[in-house]
């Protein structure tokens, strides 16, 4: 497979569309379908003014459109031979294949995290990541919400690691997907995950929808995207976040059990 020119036009579209779909269908099944239904789910009792809700579509948009420059400066550099970017999955192995798209979780991971808490410096914040936090109650048109500055921030370290590992475009495009679906879960304002979730393996490792709420409720903990590791070993973990998130189920236990009674 070669990235031709009208896979390039194909890809460039594909960025807003991609992001435009996933968090349209998370937005119309929490937010219009079941309003109702799965209220009891939502994490703050309140729904965001709609004024919220255009200002997080419009810097989505802005953000989608830094996105695709920085993808067609990334087809250039391909094209230019100046990438590790490959083809052939055999030219390294499908055993490789599998440990490059964990690879990049965890190197994203860990640079969404540094840059994210740079940018919550006094200095910094009011410029750069405020507009991010318009959102105290975030929908999942929140997930990519930037200011251009951070846009391009949080997108900047794909055209570099491609220069010094090699990654299979595949991998790329899941790793891709994966970080739009969580991103949007993460600002879903609805609680995604099961009861006991935050008290069992994976729950020690991954966020929740409460996590990342959490951060903009409090402004000042939960960093992370994809994983809670590097709040723990950087002591930023919010101290309540486990009782919160408990509580939040326990709470609709008791308004069931009541409801029933």
């Amino acid at each position: 497979m070669l990235l031709t020119d009208s896979y390039l036009s194909f890809a460039l579209f594909m960025i807003p569309a991609r992001y435009f779909i996933i968090a349209g269908i998370f937005y119309t099944l929490f937010y219009i379908i079941n309003r109702k239904r799965w209220i009891h789910l939502k994490i703050q009792n309140e729904f965001p003014p709609s004024s919220i809700i255009v200002s997080e579509i419009f810097y989505s948009l802005t953000t989608m459109l830094i996105f695709a420059i920085v993808a067609l400066l990334i087809f250039k550099l391909y094209w230019a031979d100046f990438t590790l970017i490959y083809m052939d999955i055999h030219q390294h192995g499908i055993p490789y294949f599998i440990f490059s798209l964990f690879l990049l979780m965890i190197i994203h991971d860990f640079y969404f995290y540094i840059t994210h808490r740079a940018m919550h410096h006094k200095k910094i914040y009011p410029i750069v990541h405020k507009v991010h936090h318009i959102s105290l109650n975030p929908t999942p048109w929140a997930a990519f919400s930037f200011h251009p500055i951070e846009a391009f921030i949080q997108i900047a370290w794909i055209p570099i690691i491609i220069l010094f590992i090699p990654l299979h475009f595949v991998s790329i495009a899941i790793w891709v997907m994966y970080m739009m679906i969580f991103n949007v879960i993460g600002h879903l304002g609805y609680e995604f995950f099961p009861k006991k979730f935050v008290n069992s393996f994976l729950g020690k490792i991954f966020f929740t929808s409460s996590f990342h709420n959490m951060h903009h409720s409090k402004n000042n903990c939960n960093y992370g995207l994809y994983f809670v590791i590097w709040d723990k070993i950087f002591s930023t973990t919010h101290h309540n976040y486990e009782n919160s998130y408990n509580n939040f189920y326990n709470k609709i236990y008791l308004d069931n059990k009541n409801y029933k009674g």
